[in-house]
Protein backbone atom coordinates (compact mmCIF):
# COMPACT_ATOMS: atom_id res chain seq x y z
CA UNK A 1 0.00 0.00 0.00
CA UNK A 2 1.27 3.54 -0.55
CA UNK A 3 -0.60 5.44 2.20
CA UNK A 4 1.34 7.27 4.45
CA UNK A 5 -1.14 6.59 7.28
CA UNK A 6 -0.98 3.17 6.97
CA UNK A 7 0.90 1.07 9.22
CA UNK A 8 0.86 -2.49 9.14
CA UNK A 9 2.15 -3.01 12.43
CA UNK A 10 -1.53 -1.64 14.45
CA UNK A 11 -3.46 -4.13 12.69
CA UNK A 12 -1.24 -6.71 13.90
CA UNK A 13 -1.14 -5.26 17.42
CA UNK A 14 -4.93 -4.29 17.21
CA UNK A 15 -7.51 -5.87 19.75
CA UNK A 16 -10.52 -7.51 18.72
CA UNK A 17 -13.36 -7.81 21.35
CA UNK A 18 -15.32 -10.99 21.36
CA UNK A 19 -19.06 -11.19 20.26
CA UNK A 20 -21.49 -10.60 22.67
CA UNK A 21 -25.38 -11.08 23.15
CA UNK A 22 -25.88 -8.04 24.70
CA UNK A 23 -28.88 -5.43 23.15
CA UNK A 24 -27.67 -2.79 21.03
CA UNK A 25 -27.46 0.17 22.98
CA UNK A 26 -30.59 2.33 21.35
CA UNK A 27 -32.67 -0.77 21.97
CA UNK A 28 -34.59 -0.40 25.83
CA UNK A 29 -37.36 -1.82 27.44
CA UNK A 30 -39.88 0.15 26.11
CA UNK A 31 -39.13 -0.38 22.21
CA UNK A 32 -38.00 -4.07 22.25
CA UNK A 33 -42.19 -5.10 21.88
CA UNK A 34 -41.89 -2.61 18.64
CA UNK A 35 -42.67 -4.22 15.88
CA UNK A 36 -41.21 -3.75 12.35
CA UNK A 37 -43.32 -4.02 8.86
CA UNK A 38 -41.61 -4.96 5.77
CA UNK A 39 -44.66 -3.16 3.60
CA UNK A 40 -44.34 -0.89 0.82
CA UNK A 41 -45.45 2.52 1.81
CA UNK A 42 -47.84 2.44 -0.96
CA UNK A 43 -50.05 -0.62 0.31
CA UNK A 44 -51.85 1.45 3.10
CA UNK A 45 -53.25 4.78 4.24
CA UNK A 46 -55.65 6.94 1.72
CA UNK A 47 -54.87 9.78 -0.35
CA UNK A 48 -56.17 13.12 1.48
CA UNK A 49 -58.82 14.58 0.39
CA UNK A 50 -58.82 17.18 -2.35
CA UNK A 51 -59.95 20.83 -1.34
CA UNK A 52 -61.34 23.42 -3.71
CA UNK A 53 -58.93 26.60 -3.46
CA UNK A 54 -60.12 29.37 -1.67
CA UNK A 55 -60.24 32.05 -5.18
CA UNK A 56 -61.38 31.02 -8.47
CA UNK A 57 -57.68 32.33 -9.72
CA UNK A 58 -54.24 31.06 -8.63
CA UNK A 59 -51.68 33.11 -7.53
CA UNK A 60 -49.97 32.49 -10.44
CA UNK A 61 -52.47 33.49 -12.67
CA UNK A 62 -53.59 36.49 -10.50
CA UNK A 63 -49.63 37.69 -11.17
CA UNK A 64 -49.27 37.10 -14.93
CA UNK A 65 -52.53 39.37 -14.78
CA UNK A 66 -50.87 42.18 -12.88
CA UNK A 67 -47.54 41.94 -14.83
CA UNK A 68 -49.56 42.27 -17.90
CA UNK A 69 -51.83 45.44 -16.63
CA UNK A 70 -48.42 47.04 -15.97
CA UNK A 71 -46.95 46.20 -18.73
CA UNK A 72 -50.04 48.11 -20.58
CA UNK A 73 -50.18 51.26 -18.44
CA UNK A 74 -46.13 51.50 -19.16
CA UNK A 75 -47.03 51.22 -22.69
CA UNK A 76 -49.81 53.51 -22.62
CA UNK A 77 -47.69 55.80 -20.27
CA UNK A 78 -44.28 55.56 -22.79
CA UNK A 79 -46.76 56.17 -25.92
CA UNK A 80 -48.10 59.61 -24.64
CA UNK A 81 -44.71 61.11 -22.83
CA UNK A 82 -41.43 60.17 -25.42
CA UNK A 83 -39.48 60.94 -21.82
CA UNK A 84 -41.17 58.48 -20.20
CA UNK A 85 -38.71 55.60 -18.53
CA UNK A 86 -40.49 52.82 -16.40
Amino acid sequence: MDDPDFDPREIENAEFSEPNDEMAPEVDERTTELTAWDEPPGTTGMAAPKTPMEDEVSAGEQLVEEGLDEADRDQRLAASDPDYEP
